[in-house]
Formats: structure tokens, C-alpha cells, sequence
């Protein structure tokens, strides 16, 4: 039955875009069907064929092997903490192993647009997403190079066709921003510890989901500037490629603070959100209104689920761990109530002496 829930899923969230739509009448069937058979396609191709596992693979240790690049510039700032992970001697750090590979891949990206690279694989996509799915030129450019570039550095792409987008148009660009990650996010993926090879295929798959949920929430009623053709703009560019690196490591530097500073805030809040659930679990205990069933309810939370078959016998090893941790929760809700009684004695000593004076 698990096995569905992949299926139930997608139709949910079609059915929620459809019925969410501006205009349902507009949604094209084609549109969502090859945004649908797109994305199959490529999980197919990537989980069930050889090949596909393969050359995705290939192409993940093609990305490692690049970003391994970026620990020599961070060794050299850093010292032996800005190795990777496995020779630092102090092991595992986000800020001088992890950041630094933004740096690196941003100004790799700029490199490539100054001298023409991501213009020729922007374009190629674009023309295919135009002629299978019936996106405009502008809006398939910019969904292209949301698959290389970020939120903010996409839409500059179509540059002089900002202003004339229509509305549908301005949906896709702003879901495309919301839904890619760009080359220097990815880089700090990888260097977490994900698989490059699947960071690599949800990538390419966005790339249809994004039209099909755009197309399906604000369907294009008007006509576009750019429909069933793609124009690539001329952008500015540096005068030479040390301008060009210069310009990109600026930009990843900017996006290595702004990754570093998010990470802080938003890890400390919710620390802090924790930790006041945790004090308001204890003293709603403290203050006699006890929940009920806490030893039920913690009972099951702390039992872990049987994957065996039901003919075999629980393991000695998780009946030990669950027994265990049975115990240290009774022995927590003992202390608990002990500090309940203590209060209440207190209480009514208080009151009393209150009485006799």
C-alpha cells in the first residue's frame, strides 16, 4: 500500500492547483499532461534503468570531483579547517567547508556566461520546453536557467521582457525562483553529504513540475511577447574573464553570508520554539494538570515500529531498548509528580499558617 502514496500524493497536489486555478476552463490539457510524463519519465529513466543510474552516476561524481576543487582555495585561507571533512583534524565545519564551495560555484557559473557556455544550454532547454509543453520563449528561459542560476540571477535573463510578461508568465518565473536551487545551494548540498546523482535528477525534474503548477494555478488567457519562439537577450558582460570570475565571487560571497547568517537566526528560533514547548509541557506537570495518559502516550512514542513479520519474535535488542526506555520515562513522571506533591504540601503549609496568624 506504500508504494501508492507517491501517486496519491502528485494527484493531490494537481487536484489543490486545479482547484486553486484563476481560470480552470484555460488550463491546458497538454501542458499537463507532458509536465506529468516528463517528470515519470526522468524517474523511470534515473530509479529503474541501468543506464539512467549510470549516467546520473557519472555525472554526480563529475560534480563531486569539481567541488573538490574548491577545498584547495579554502585550505590555503583557512588552514587544516578548511580541509575536507574527512582530513580536517577537527572534523566536520558548515562555515569553512561548506560556504566555501558557493564561493567557488558562483564565480564557475560566471566563468561559463562570459564566455558563452550557459547561453548554449539555456537555449536548448528553453527550445524544448517551448515546443513540448507550448510555454513562451521568455518564461522557458527563465525556467531553464533557474536549473543553473539562482532566484535573483534567473529573471535576468529576460531582462527586456520584464515588464511585458503577462500574468501567467510572472507565475512561472516567480514559481521557477521558488522551486530550483542554484548551482551554489546545490554545491553546499553535496558538500553536506547529499547524493549528487539525486540532487541532479530533482533538478532536472523541477524543471517540467514548475511550468505544470505555474500553468495550472494562473493558466495564460492573454498573449504572450515571446509565444512559440525563444530569444535569448544580450546581457552585460565583463570586459575580460578575470572580470567575470571577480564579479561571480563577489556575488557567491554575498550568498555564503546571507546561507551562513539564515542558518544562525532561523536554528536559534527554533531551538528557542523547542525548548518552550519542552518548559510548557513541564509546567502544565508542575502546575497539577497533569495530561492525560502521559504514561500511555509516552509508551508509544517510545516504541519503535515492528518491520519484521509477524511470525518472527521481537528482537532481544529492541525489547531491551524499548523496556529501557519505558523505564526512564516512568521514572520521569514519578519525579514529576513527587515535585507535585512537594508543591502542594507547600501549598497548604502556607495556607494554614495563614489560618493561625
Amino acid at each position: 500500500m506504500g508504494r501508492f502514496a507517491g501517486l496519491l500524493g502528485m494527484i493531490t497536489i494537481v487536484g489543490l492547483a486545479y482547484l486553486f486555478s484563476t481560470d480552470r476552463k484555460s488550463v491546458r490539457l497538454k501542458t499537463v499532461a507532458w509536465g506529468l510524463g516528463l517528470q515519470l519519465t526522468f524517474a523511470f529513466f534515473v530509479l529503474r534503468f541501468e543506464l539512467g543510474r549510470r549516467i546520473f552516476q557519472i555525472a554526480g561524481d563529475a560534480v563531486n570531483r569539481l567541488l573538490s576543487f574548491s577545498y584547495v582555495g579554502s585550505t590555503f585561507v583557512f588552514g587544516d579547517i578548511g580541509q575536507p571533512k574527512e582530513l580536517a583534524k577537527l572534523g566536520f565545519s558548515f562555515a569553512f567547508q561548506v560556504l566555501p564551495t558557493i564561493i567557488f560555484i558562483a564565480a564557475f557559473f560566471a566563468f561559463l556566461y562570459h564566455i558563452g557556455i550557459m547561453q548554449l544550454l539555456i537555449r536548448a532547454a528553453a527550445w524544448v520546453m517551448t515546443r513540448v509543453m507550448g510555454a513562451s520563449g521568455a518564461e522557458s528561459l527563465n525556467v531553464a536557467a533557474s536549473v543553473f542560476m539562482g532566484q535573483t540571477e534567473a529573471p535576468l535573463t529576460i531582462r527586456p521582457f520584464l515588464d511585458r510578461l503577462t500574468k501567467s508568465e510572472l507565475m512561472c518565473v516567480m514559481t521557477s525562483g521558488m522551486a530550483h536551487v542554484s548551482g551554489g545551494i546545490m554545491a553546499a548540498y553535496i558538500a553536506f553529504g547529499i547524493e549528487a546523482k539525486h540532487l541532479l535528477a530533482a533538478v532536472i525534474m523541477t524543471a517540467p513540475g514548475t511550468l505544470l503548477m505555474a500553468k495550472m494555478l494562473v493558466p495564460e488567457t492573454e498573449k504572450p511577447l515571446t509565444g512559440g519562439r525563444v530569444e535569448m537577450p544580450p546581457m552585460e558582460k565583463e570586459a575580460n574573464f578575470l572580470g567575470a570570475l571577480a564579479r561571480g565571487t563577489t556575488d557567491g560571497l554575498h550568498l555564503a553570508i546571507n546561507v551562513g547568517a539564515m542558518l544562525i537566526s532561523f536554528l536559534a528560533m527554533l531551538a528557542l520554539a523547542n525548548a518552550l514547548m519542552g518548559w510548557g509541557v513541564v509546567a502544565t506537570l508542575w502546575l497539577d494538570v497533569p495530561p492525560p495518559q502521559v504514561e500511555t502516550v509516552g509508551r508509544e512514542l517510545a516504541r519503535r515500529p515492528e518491520r519484521q513479520p509477524p511470525e518472527r519474535p521481537l528482537e532481544v535488542a529492541d525489547r531491551s531498548h524499548r523496556d529501557r526506555v519505558d523505564h526512564l520515562l516512568m521514572e520521569l513522571w514519578i519525579a514529576l509528580r513527587r515535585r507535585q506533591s512537594v508543591l502542594r504540601e507547600d501549598a497548604r503549609i502556607v495556607q494554614v499558617d495563614r489560618r493561625v496568624e
